[in-house]
């Protein structure tokens, strides 16, 4: 079998004498490359284009593409929330920690939470980049690491007793005047802990709406179809 003609011997091809000199053509082996890894079409556009196809109408697609960009834009929101939150916590609460004796236990509070917070956030990346190295970055569906689920209920218990520590003194003595006084608790930490557990409710409160909302449309347009 004779070899393949080469690239000048083909007809209407410029010999590499003519022109702009620029080598010899790369060969097959440099052109495709075999352990070159595949395009990546992980990208904003390409999901918005999924979720097009997979949309059955128009509400179906705009409700799915608003989920999905919520949780684009949303996701690197909630990662600087929520490291920058717990460390405002221990900060707060570290600083006034003697400046509430009308509930002593709200700083604490406060800085128990904010540390747990914390550590929970820095298991969570150490676990990431150790499924990165060892390839599983990509499934989504490897359990937590078991500490973050035992500090995950912990939160959720000392979430429920801060509630009880600040609501039940509403609302203290925050003139500094009146430090002395045993119904007296600092401006910042009172107003810092009852507006971080009074927005953790409403935020709770728009999902479960949302969530409602969607249900209810899903419902209608099944109907409708």
């Amino acid at each position: 079998m004779s070899p393949p003609p080469s690239y000048h011997d083909i007809p209407g091809t410029v010999p590499a004498h003519q022109g702009v000199s620029r080598g010899p053509p790369p060969s097959y082996e440099e052109a495709v490359d075999p352990n070159a890894e595949p395009p990546s079409y992980d990208s904003l556009f390409g999901r918005i284009r999924d979720t097009h196809k997979a949309s059955r109408n128009v509400i179906d697609f705009l409700i799915k593409v608003i989920l999905l960009l919520l949780g684009t834009i949303g996701c690197t929101i909630a990662c600087s929330i929520t490291i920058i939150i717990p460390v405002a916590m221990i900060v707060v609460g570290s600083v006034y920690f003697h400046e509430c004796p009308a509930e002593p236990y709200i700083p604490i509070f406060l800085i128990v939470g904010g540390a747990f917070s914390v550590f929970k956030y820095l298991i969570g990346v150490l676990t990431r980049v150790r499924r990165a190295e060892t390839g599983n970055d990509q499934d989504s569906f490897e359990p937590n690491h078991p500490v973050q689920s035992l500090i995950t209920f912990f939160l959720c218990g000392w979430f429920i007793t801060g509630c009880v520590w600040v609501y039940r003194i509403y609302w203290p003595n925050t003139e500094p005047a009146r430090i002395t006084d045993l119904n007296y608790c600092n401006r910042i930490v009172y107003i810092f802990a009852f507006w971080l557990i009074t927005t953790a409710y409403i935020f709770l409160g728009l999902f479960t709406s949302c969530i409602c909302c969607f249900s209810i449309v899903s419902v209608l347009l099944k109907r409708d179809y």
